[in-house]
C-alpha cells in the first residue's frame, strides 16, 4: 500500500520554532520509572506508515489558553467549564478538585498522575501553578481529559469497530519477559490469552485477525517485526488494534503488580516515562491521528480490567511505543500483570486467570464500541 512519508526535514521548521521558545524550559516533574525498558524508543516514520490526520475539537469549542514556555496550558476554571464540572480547592493554587454528580476529577501542581473517580490517569503534562492559579496543558485537556469527561465533546465519532486486530507480543526467539524461578514466558502467554479473546469476540460478531497465532517472530529485526504488526491492521482496514502483553520489573519485584493500558504519546508531550521533551516527540506520527479515541479506547479497557480481575490498578499511561506509533486506527496496549511477582506470575500461569482477563478486555472493547454507538446517536440526533 502506498502511503505519505512522515518526513523529519518537513518538521524542520516546527521542532526549531520550539526549540527558539524554550523546549528545554520544561517542568521538572516526577515521573514513573519505565516498566518496559527501551520501550520508548521511536525511529522516523517508514514510507508504509500513513500520514496522520490530527484530531482536534472544532474551533467553536477550543477554549483559550495562555503560553508559558513551550506550552499552552488552561485555566483550572475554563478547564472546569469546558469539562461541565465545578472547582473547589483543597489546597489554594495547587490541588484541586473537579466535580459533579457523576464525576470526581482530581488535578494537582507538579503531578502527572490524576484521579478520577477513584481511577490512576497520567497525564502528558503536569499541571502548574501560576499567579495564584492552576493551569493544565491544553493538550492534556483536548487529547485526554474530554475524551475520559465529555466524549460528546470530541465531535464526529468513529465508526463502530467491525474488525479487530489482536497483537500477541513478542514470539520466536523474543520471549519477552521471563519468570525464569517459574519457567514462564511473556510470549507464550500473550498468545494465549489472544487466542481466548478472539474466541470471545468473534462469538459476539465481531471480525478478528491475529498478527501471530503461533509462535514465530513476524520479521528477523526488533523494528521490523513491530512495524509489520502495524502494517497487518492497515492491510485488514482494523477498526481496533490491541496489543497484549505481560510486564516485569527489576526491583521490589514483590511489591510491584496489577494492570496498566497505555495509548500512545500526543505530539509535544514527552511519555511517561520522560521528565523532558526532546526532539522526537514533535514528530507527528500516524499513531497521532486518534489520540482522543486512543484515549477513550486505553480507558474503557483499563477501568474493565480493574474493575472486573480486581487487580491493583498500574493506571492509565501514554508511551511512545514503537508497536503502536504506525498504527493508524485507535490502538492501546494492555500490561495484564507483572511477571517479576511471584504471586501474580503464578496467577498468568493458570488457565483460569488468562480467561477472565480475555473476558475483561472483550467488556472493555464491548464497552468502547457501545460509546461510540451512543455518540453516533447522539451526533445523528441532533442533527436532526
Amino acid at each position: 500500500m502506498n502511503t505519505p512519508r512522515v518526513r523529519w526535514a518537513a518538521l524542520g521548521g516546527l521542532i526549531i520554532g520550539l526549540l527558539v521558545s524554550g523546549l528545554t524550559a520544561q517542568e521538572n516533574v516526577p515521573r514513573l520509572p519505565p516498566t518496559r525498558p527501551g520501550a520508548s524508543a521511536v525511529a522516523p516514520a517508514t514510507p508504509s506508515s500513513p500520514k496522520p490526520k490530527t484530531a482536534t475539537a472544532s474551533p467553536a469549542q477550543v477554549p483559550r489558553s495562555t503560553r508559558f514556555g513551550a506550552t499552552d496550558w488552561v485555566e483550572i476554571g475554563v478547564a472546569a467549564k469546558r469539562l461541565g464540572l465545578k472547582v473547589s480547592w483543597t489546597l489554594s493554587s495547587r490541588e484541586a478538585v473537579l466535580t459533579d454528580k457523576d464525576t470526581r476529577l482530581e488535578l494537582a501542581s507538579d503531578r502527572l498522575e490524576a484521579g478520577l473517580n477513584g481511577d490512576r490517569i497520567f497525564l502528558g503534562q503536569a499541571p502548574v501553578s501560576r499567579s495564584g492559579n492552576l493551569y493544565v496543558s491544553k493538550i492534556d485537556l483536548e487529547r485526554c481529559l474530554v475524551p475520559l469527561v465529555r466524549p460528546a465533546l470530541l465531535g464526529a465519532p468513529k465508526s463502530v469497530p467491525k474488525t479487530i486486530v489482536i497483537d500477541p507480543g513478542h514470539g520466536g526467539p523474543d520471549t519477552g519477559k521471563v519468570n525464569g524461578a517459574l519457567g514462564l514466558f511473556e510470549k507464550t502467554f500473550t498468545l494465549d490469552t489472544s487466542l481466548r479473546l478472539k474466541k470471545i469476540l468473534e462469538a459476539r460478531g465481531w471480525k478478528v485477525v491475529l498478527t501471530r497465532s503461533d509462535d514465530r517472530q513476524l520479521k528477523p529485526g526488533k523494528q521490523d517485526d513491530l512495524q509489520r504488526r502495524a502494517q497487518i491492521a492497515d492491510e485488514v482496514g482494523a477498526d481496533v488494534f490491541v496489543s497484549i502483553h505481560f510486564n516485569s520489573v527489576a526491583e521490589q519485584v514483590e511489591k510491584v503488580s496489577g494492570a496498566e493500558v497505555y495509548r500512545f504519546t500526543p505530539q509535544h508531550q514527552p511519555p511517561v516515562t520522560r521528565a523532558r521533551r526532546r526532539l522526537d516527540d514533535e514528530v507527528l506520527n500516524p499513531g497521532n491521528g486518534n489520540d482522543v479515541w486512543n484515549s477513550l479506547l486505553a480507558y474503557s479497557i483499563q477501568r474493565r480490567l480493574l474493575r472486573d480481575l480486581k487487580l491493583d490498578d498500574r493506571g492509565f499511561k501514554h508511551d511512545r511505543l514503537a508497536v503502536l506509533r504506525l498504527v493508524s486506527c485507535p490502538a492501546v496496549l494492555i500490561e495484564g500483570g507483572f511477571l517479576s511477582n511471584t504471586t501474580e506470575a503464578r496467577r498468568i500461569g493458570n488457565a483460569t486467570y488468562r480467561q477472565q482477563l480475555a473476558e475483561a478486555i472483550a467488556q472493555g472493547l464491548g464497552a468502547y464500541a457501545s460509546q461510540l454507538q451512543s455518540l453516533r446517536s447522539g451526533a445523528n440526533s441532533s442533527s436532526r
